[in-house]
């Protein structure tokens, strides 16, 4: 009988008269030399799987898709010219013109109403305010709790109606909003 791999298995060895014509062997395998076998697969494996990756990138990479032609079809030329628009300039109303000529930053007045947007840097705010004026809305920005926080204003309102209108305005842009009494301090 003739083993071509043994693995972990001592080596036995027969002497026999008989035998002197053919030689018997053994190869021994052990763990190591199975891992290093496996190793040696596994990166054969790899180095053929890159160069197919390779190749295929490069083989599609000449083939491009030919451009499709878009063609742009002119409707034909109307012997009438085209009615011209008309413009007509709309005032802004009062209310949007005052906001528009009073400053930015202010002191807000003592027991006036007032809608407070926001208490935000000062950055921040000064866009803010500009916004809510390009709205026709009287805003302003004015000192915060703190020194690096300033405190974006809406009014002062003289009555309820103008505070409501306001208010919507605020809602419908979708801003968070809340009335308050300025005090002085």
């Amino acid at each position: 009988m003739q083993r071509i791999f043994a693995i972990d298995e001592p080596r036995v060895r027969s002497f026999s008269p008989d035998t002197d014509s053919e030689e018997e062997f053994e190869l021994v395998v052990g763990r190591r030399q199975v891992a290093g076998i496996l190793f040696l697969a596994l990166v054969v494996v790899a180095v053929c799987s890159g160069g197919s990756y390779l190749a295929g990138k490069a083989i599609s990479a000449q083939v491009e898709p030919a451009a499709e032609d878009i063609k742009i079809e002119q409707p034909p030329a109307t012997a009438s010219p085209a009615p011209l628009l008309e413009a007509t300039i709309v005032r802004p109303p009062l209310a949007a013109q005052s906001a528009a000529d009073s400053p930015l930053f202010a002191n807000p007045n003592p027991q006036a109403i007032y809608i407070q947007v926001g208490a935000v840097e000062k950055g921040v705010a000064v866009i803010l305010a500009e916004g809510l004026r390009k709205h026709a809305l009287d805003s302003f920005v004015a000192p915060g709790p703190s020194s690096k926080s300033f405190r974006v204003l809406i009014g002062p309102f003289a009555d309820a109606e103008g505070y409501q209108k306001a208010r919507n305005i605020v809602a419908e842009i979708g801003l968070d909003s809340f009335a308050r009494r300025y005090q002085s301090q």
